[in-house]
C-alpha cells in the first residue's frame, strides 16, 4: 500500500514538472515578442513550481546547486548591494528596485536550472526562443521596409533599446549555433543568422553592434578548433562588412559616429552622465545612494549644466550605475562578478570543451558589453531573457558534463 502511494506521488510530481516545462515553452515562445505573454507563462510556471516543491521538497538543495565559481562572484555582488542598501536615501525606491531586478527578473534562471533537466526539453525550449527572436527580427525588417528605410531606428515588438539588448545576446548565440551545426541544419542556422543581422542593422543601435561584433569575435575564436582558420574567416568577414558599410552612406556615418566623442550628442550625453555618476560616488563613496535612486538625485542635484537631454534617468552604463548607487564597494563587486563569470566560462570550456560554457559566455558578454552604453538592467524583457538563457546554458553545461562522465564510465 505504501509503495503504491509512493508511485502515485512520483507520477504526480512528474506530471507537475511536465506542466512547468509546457509553461516555460510558452514563455520561450513569447520571450521576444510579447511582454504580457511572457509574464503570464512565467507566472503559471512559478505557481506550478511552488506546488511541486510543496508536494516534494526534499530535493530542493540539489535542484538549486550551482557551481562554486559561478555562484560566488554573483553572491559577492548581491551581498555588497544588500549591505550598502541599508544606507539608501530612499528605502521604498530601493526595495522596489531590488525586487524587480534580483527577484522578479532573476526568477527565470531558477526555473531553468531546477526544472529543465532533460536534454530534449532543453533543445525544444532553445528552438522556441530562437523562433521568438526570429519573429521579432522579421518584424524589425518589416517596419524598416514599410517606411521605405525612412525610419532611423526600428523597435520591433518592444522599445528600441530592449530589442537592441535582445539582439546583443541572440546574434552571437545564433553565430555559435551555426558553428556547432551539422550539415542538415547549417542552412537554417545561416538563414536565421542573416535575418538577425539584418534586424540589428534595422534596429540601428550602435552599442548593440559593438556588443555583437566583440562577442562573436571572442566566443567564435574560443570554440573553433583551428585558431588560424578562425582568424582568417574573421578577417575576411571584417573586410566584407567594412566594404558593405562604406557603400551605404547613412550606415557608414552611423558606424563612424561610434568613435566620435566631440560632436556626437548621444556620446557627449553619456560622458556627462558618467561624470555625474562619479560625482555622486564621491559624495557617497562607501554606500552610494541606494538602488533605484540615481534618477531622482541626478535631476535634483547632479545633472551638469551642459547636459541637453535632461530627462535621462539612468547612467547609460552598468558600472557607473552601480558606482553611483552602491559606492566604490558596489563598483568593485560588479567588476568581480563580471570578471569571475568570464573566467568561469573560459576555464570551464578549456578544461572539458563543453560548449555550454561558451554559450553562457556569449549571453553574458552580449548583455554586459551592450551595458557599457545602456543600463540593460532596467529592461525587464531583456533581463528575464538573459537570466533564462543563462539558466538554460548552465543546464546545457550540466547535461554535457553528465554525458561525458557516462561515456568515460
Amino acid at each position: 500500500m505504501q509503495q503504491n502511494v509512493s508511485i502515485k506521488d512520483s507520477e504526480s510530481v512528474a506530471k507537475i514538472e511536465k506542466w512547468i516545462f509546457y509553461f516555460l515553452c510558452g514563455y520561450a515562445l513569447c520571450s521576444s515578442v510579447s511582454m504580457g505573454g511572457s509574464n503570464v507563462f512565467l507566472g503559471l510556471a512559478t505557481v506550478a513550481a511552488i506546488i511541486r516543491l510543496v508536494k516534494k521538497h526534499d530535493d530542493w538543495r540539489d535542484l538549486l546547486t550551482v557551481d562554486k565559481w559561478l555562484r560566488i562572484p554573483f553572491l559577492i555582488f548581491i551581498g555588497v548591494l544588500l549591505i550598502t542598501n541599508i544606507f539608501t536615501v530612499n528605502m521604498e525606491a530601493t526595495a522596489k528596485n531590488m525586487f524587480q531586478y534580483y527577484i522578479n527578473n532573476f526568477e527565470p534562471f531558477l526555473l531553468a536550472i531546477m526544472f529543465v533537466r532533460k536534454k530534449d526539453w532543453l533543445l525544444k525550449i532553445v528552438g522556441l526562443m530562437i523562433l521568438s527572436i526570429s519573429v521579432n527580427n522579421l518584424y524589425c525588417i518589416y517596419q524598416w521596409l514599410l517606411n521605405e528605410g525612412n525610419l532611423k531606428r526600428v523597435e520591433g515588438f518592444f522599445r528600441i533599446m530592449s530589442t537592441a539588448g535582445l539582439l546583443s545576446m541572440t546574434v552571437p548565440v545564433l553565430a555559435l549555433l551555426l558553428l556547432q551545426s551539422r550539415e542538415k541544419s547549417r542552412y537554417i542556422c545561416t538563414a536565421l543568422l542573416i535575418i538577425a543581422l539584418l534586424g540589428a542593422v534595422c534596429n540601428n543601435t550602435r552599442g548593440a553592434w559593438v556588443a555583437i561584433a566583440v562577442t562573436i569575435a571572442i566566443t567564435s575564436m574560443l570554440i573553433v578548433k583551428s585558431k588560424l582558420k578562425g582568424m582568417a574567416v574573421l578577417l575576411v568577414l571584417t573586410v566584407v562588412i567594412s566594404f558593405a558599410v562604406y557603400q551605404i552612406p547613412s550606415l557608414h556615418q552611423r558606424v563612424e559616429s561610434i568613435s566620435n566623442v566631440t560632436t556626437d550628442q548621444s556620446n557627449a550625453e553619456r560622458f556627462l552622465l558618467w561624470e555625474s555618476a562619479r560625482n555622486m560616488a564621491e559624495d557617497y563613496p562607501l554606500t552610494g545612494v541606494g538602488s533605484g535612486n540615481f534618477g531622482d538625485l541626478y535631476h535634483e542635484k547632479y545633472i551638469l549644466p551642459q547636459a541637453k537631454e535632461r530627462y535621462l534617468g539612468h547612467a547609460h552604463n552598468l558600472f557607473f550605475q552601480e558606482l553611483a548607487e552602491h559606492g566604490y564597494p558596489g563598483g568593485i563587486a560588479f567588476v568581480i562578478w563580471v570578471l569571475g563569470t568570464i573566467a568561469y566560462c573560459i576555464k570551464g570550456f578549456q578544461k572539458g570543451k563543453n560548449p555550454g560554457y561558451i554559450f553562457l559566455l556569449a549571453v553574458f558578454m552580449g548583455l554586459m558589453i551592450n551595458g557599457l552604453t545602456e543600463h540593460t538592467f532596467s529592461h525587464p524583457i531583456v533581463m528575464k531573457w538573459f537570466w533564462f538563457a543563462s539558466g538554460i546554458s548552465y543546464r546545457w553545461i550540466k547535461i554535457k558534463r553528465n554525458e561525458l562522465r557516462h561515456d568515460l564510465s
